[in-house]
């Protein structure tokens, strides 16, 4: 297949982003060699913990909702496991809980400014920047989670035009 093992990009959007991020730190962990070259995070799905208050200005304009990621974390973690400090809950599962995020691969990650996942991705990108990992964040204003469905639009267009971009630099 001619694949280059130093060039093996690791990718994924929403839950798959963070299944990506998890798996990119296992592959730090156990040393994988060649090590993953970069991780490309689409509105990804980082931190079971995730919480906004009732009032919230904009649980209105969100595409995937609080509820929806409640559930999806109930799924992913076990019942009773969601949000709670006391439970041990692995960074490999829910990556924003990691303690040092050093050592990853060059990181592509992009959300939507009405992203129910935009402030625990801008909270990884600044984990990130501070323990000097090469980082590239986009944040689309106006657009929600899932927002690459709008195929034609103007975002769709950027983003993939970023994405390949981010892919060519392997």
């Amino acid at each position: 297949m001619h694949i280059d093992p130093a060039r093996i990009i690791v990718m994924g959007d929403s839950a798959g982003g963070g299944i990506a991020a998890g798996t990119c730190l296992m592959a730090r962990d156990k040393g994988l060699t060649p090590p993953v070259a970069k991780q490309i995070l689409i509105y990804p799905m980082l931190d079971d913990r995730t919480r906004y208050p009732d009032d919230w200005p904009m649980r209105n304009f969100i595409t995937w909702k609080i509820e929806d990621n409640e559930m999806a974390w109930d799924a992913y973690l076990g019942a009773g496991k969601r949000g709670r400090e006391d439970v041990d809950v692995s960074p490999y599962a829910a990556p924003a809980r990691v303690e040092s995020v050093a050592g990853l691969p060059s990181t592509y990650i992009e959300v939507g400014g009405l992203d129910l996942f935009r402030d625990e991705n801008l909270k990884y990108v600044a984990r990130l920047a501070e323990q000097n990992v090469e980082v590239e964040f986009h944040l689309y204003p106006g657009v929600p989670h899932g927002f690459e469905n709008a195929v034609g639009s103007w975002v769709v267009t950027q983003a993939l035009e970023n994405r390949v971009r981010a892919l060519q630099t392997v």
